[in-house]
């Protein structure tokens, strides 16, 4: 039997903990290591030689580029290693992110036990894998993406979603509440809104969308 070298990095404790016991109970997987920041990853994996990293993206809690980082800097000096963000964010910006910095998957926290270890035999196999809640988003922004003016900005099936509630007068905290993800994934979208239509804040973003045709 083919046995996996997991590496888990994530500045939190328990959940290293919680994630090395859920993959000690797999009979094909081994935790040979972890990481509590982007750097002791890094070192980590030239120490130990795993064969598949998971990857917290945030790490420190206030750096949201800290996984990333990690990744292209592994890839960079290791690209036999494999490498799952592992994630609270389900938004598409963090997706794309990982990947382009050689991330083979993407898996959000609240995803069942089970299919981290799925996840993880699946990077193993050199096969990619992608969670199922932002499966739906990137394959509309595909969709959308090919069929608008190259000049033009595209929002996001999530993005377009934020703008109409913001419209409508919502809260940071109804929208969430509203779509069912967490306020940081609320607010990623906005930041996102505000830098492809080209405004400052909520107001002009809702004005903007309305002169471009976004908005009914």
């Amino acid at each position: 039997m083919t046995h996996i070298r997991v590496l888990i990095a994530d500045d939190m404790a328990l959940q290293r903990e919680l994630l090395g016991k859920l993959l000690e109970r797999q009979p094909d997987i081994s935790v040979v290591g972890e990481a509590g920041s982007p750097e002791e990853a890094v070192s980590a994996t030239a120490e130990l030689s795993p064969d598949v990293v998971l990857m917290d993206l945030r790490m420190p809690r206030h750096d949201p580029q800290g996984g990333i980082r990690a990744i292209r800097q592994i890839k960079e000096g290791h690209p036999q290693v494999k490498v799952l963000a592992l994630t609270e964010s389900d938004d598409e910006t963090d997706v794309r992110a990982a990947a382009l910095a050689g991330a083979i998957g993407y898996i959000v926290k609240s995803v069942k036990a089970g299919q981290i270890a799925e996840a993880v035999r699946a990077a193993h196999a050199g096969q990619g894998w992608l969670d199922p809640s932002v499966t739906a988003y990137l394959l509309h922004d595909y969709r959308r993406a090919s069929q608008e003016s190259p000049t033009g900005p595209v929002l996001t099936q999530a993005e377009l979603r934020v703008l109409q509630l913001v419209a409508a007068g919502g809260t940071t905290v109804e929208i969430a509440e509203e779509l069912f993800v967490a306020e940081k994934t609320v607010k990623n979208h906005l930041a996102n809104i505000y830098r492809k239509l080209g405004v400052k804040n909520r107001s002009h973003a809702v004005s903007e969308g309305y002169r471009q045709g976004l908005l009914k």
